[in-house]
């Protein structure tokens, strides 16, 4: 469920107009405001042109949530996430949007926000799901949507290429500490905030899991995008444009990422099935996307398949709160089961039964 805005277009055009008075000499103005539908499930996103000196120049606002109201993440830093663009820009090829300013202060708008150039290009869609049809996937034949699934993998290898030992990295995350250790530790405060004293020992099963059979053979610790997904590329055609949404940025193994688009795609697939749509069965598959992202000059990956289950886990956890949220706005009810709150029940349980 897209986090649903409650704010005013006109009002946050009359705010943000003035917000740019305050940082800009000459003439400034701000045209009408947009807030794209079926987006928005950790933050909004505002679309609108500004016309400073005579120029034009098509930017995005993407606002910190309410955090008083049924957030996904606890903690939302937009500097980290500006400060990862920048860094991505200054140290690869990877397409990113241009951060232009981060406003830190609630004063202006009621939130911080950032400030970014505007890329045009087509992303896959959330809601309804790609996998449904009518995405750009259906313009393109096999060979096409594979060289989709090529380039997705080419943006993850030149992603993990930049040298973060090297660079200063430690706004992300600590470098000196093990980062699977790290990423499995969070899980568990994650899960207690996200969960709001719900019991779902599906959750539970799914950590002590991670936990018992972690993999002794990370390779190189590398700049986690974290939420690699097909709804955040940016593509013009099949080239990528842009690359969207850092809010899961972090520092691990490559293989985080390499597994979330895998998960994600797989789950976007399984619903499909579910509504005996054809979907596209053929991308992500694990060889194919490892192979893929080895072409492009990733490293080897290892143990794919306990990343996976990571991405399946932390994704059920993202359920819940996302399903939770969905009842406080009267959209559901609140099951009696409550890992009826995960998205994807059935294929955790199946994921934690084949290794069990």
């Amino acid at each position: 469920m897209p986090l649903p805005s409650q704010r005013d277009p006109d009002d946050l055009r009359q705010a943000l107009e003035g917000w740019f008075v305050d940082r800009m000499t000459g003439t400034v103005r701000v045209g009408p405001v947009s807030i794209p539908e079926g987006t928005g499930m950790s933050s909004e996103t505002l679309l609108f042109d500004l016309e400073h000196n005579g120029q034009a120049h098509a930017l995005v606002v993407r606002m910190r949530p309410n955090m008083d109201d049924w957030p996904i993440f606890p903690v939302y830093d937009l500097s980290k996430q500006a400060k990862a663009m920048q860094l991505v820009a200054a140290h690869s090829d990877v397409p990113v949007p241009d951060v232009k300013f981060v406003e830190p202060d609630d004063a202006a708008v009621g939130a911080p926000f950032i400030v970014m150039g505007r890329v045009e290009g087509r992303a896959l869609s959330d809601i309804p799901p790609y996998t449904f049809g009518g995405s750009l996937l259906d313009d393109l034949d096999a060979d096409g949507q594979r060289n989709y699934q090529r380039n997705f993998m080419s943006i993850l290898a030149r992603l993990h290429a930049i040298d973060v030992a090297g660079i200063d990295a430690s706004f992300i995350a600590p470098i000196d500490v093990d980062p699977i250790d790290r990423q499995v530790a969070a899980l568990r405060p994650y899960f207690e905030w996200a969960r709001e004293g719900r019991e779902v020992p599906l959750i539970d099963r799914g950590i002590e899991w991670l936990e018992a059979n972690k993999p002794t053979n990370p390779g190189r610790t590398v700049l986690n995008w974290g939420d690699a997904r097909a709804a955040n590329l940016l593509v013009d055609g099949t080239t990528p444009s842009a690359v969207l949404d850092w809010e899961m940025v972090d520092l691990g193994p490559a293989a985080v990422d390499v597994a979330w688009s895998v998960f994600m795609h797989s789950f976007f697939q399984d619903v499909a099935d579910v509504f005996e749509l054809p979907g596209f069965p053929n991308l992500f598959r694990p060889d194919d996307a490892v192979a893929d992202y080895v072409a492009a000059g990733g490293e080897p990956i290892a143990d794919l398949d306990w990343y996976v289950m990571l991405a399946s886990v932390r994704f059920a956890i993202i359920s819940v709160r996302t399903s939770s949220r969905e009842a406080a706005y009267g959209n559901r009810e609140v099951p009696g089961d409550h890992a009826d709150l995960i998205m994807h029940r059935a294929m955790l349980e199946a994921q934690l039964d084949e290794r069990s």
